[in-house]
């Protein structure tokens, strides 16, 4: 099936990053494949739309306007506004730089945050998208899944090997998947940065979906310190699921989601 043009203007927006600011035509074109006459009529398009702009050296950069969309989407997530408090508090209970994320596609994107007075090394931010397998949080998600919605969501993904905890194929993430869907709350040390501890737990709405998740997060803490952590990371999950409509604890599991069994 031949790509249309929303596929194709958005798989431009995404070749843009914190260490791609800016790139040319042929960089694009090379990337995505894409013709030299139907690429400079998107970018031409995208540029009127103010999604784009031109650089002073012929090079392309994101514009405005994709920084207002992406201000409404996050304005649309009544869950970030719920969460605010949530995630002072749980700060200020801890000292730990709370988060909260939800998943779209293989990829966790952080919706809120508040820093706290502990040390912290990741280097991320309200809108910033990591990959799921990578996170705990994302890992929360995930498990949430179906089998088979898993399965069709990483087919033909390309696992790093990274050659720490994180998953190195499909198998390995579906093996640990099991295991995390059975806990109420996911701890480590050093899984997804060196040295950065976490504790996350889920957040449902009503129904039991889980459709966000938060976390706690420390740098140059130990594991007695997260276990101290954990049951107010549960508790700030469980006031935001209760916020959101739901029972806490409460999930009605899927056929699909049972094949995990």
């Amino acid at each position: 099936m031949a790509e249309s043009s929303l596929e194709r203007g958005v798989a431009v927006l995404r070749q843009f990053g914190r260490d791609r600011p800016t790139l040319a035509a042929t960089e694009l074109g090379a990337a995505l494949g894409i013709p030299r006459s139907s690429l400079h009529r998107l970018l031409g398009e995208m540029v009127d739309l103010g999604l784009l702009r031109r650089t002073g050296d012929a090079r392309y950069a994101l514009d405005a306007g994709v920084l207002l969309l992406g201000h409404a989407c996050l304005a649309s997530h009544d869950i970030a506004t719920l969460a605010g408090p949530v995630l002072h508090d749980l700060c200020a209970r801890t000292g730990w730089t709370t988060n909260l994320a939800v998943r779209q596609g293989a990829s966790i994107v952080y919706l809120a945050r508040c820093r706290g007075t502990g040390a912290v090394t990741e280097n991320v931010s309200v809108g910033t998208s990591l990959p799921a397998d990578a996170t705990l949080m994302g890992r929360l998600l995930l498990s949430d899944m179906a089998v088979e919605d898993l399965r069709a969501l990483y087919d033909g993904h390309v696992f790093g090997d990274r050659g720490d905890a994180v998953p190195g194929s499909l198998a390995a993430l579906e093996s640990q998947l099991r295991d995390d869907r059975a806990a109420d709350c996911l701890v480590s040390e050093g899984y997804y940065e060196s040295g950065l501890a976490v504790v996350a737990a889920p957040v449902r709405e009503s129904g039991g979906r889980m459709v966000a998740a938060i976390n706690a997060t420390c740098a140059g803490t130990d594991a007695l310190d997260a276990q101290r952590v954990r049951p107010a990371v549960i508790e700030a999950a469980a006031k935001l699921t209760a916020l959101l409509g739901a029972q806490p604890g409460l999930h009605n599991m899927t056929n699909g989601e049972r094949a995990w069994a």
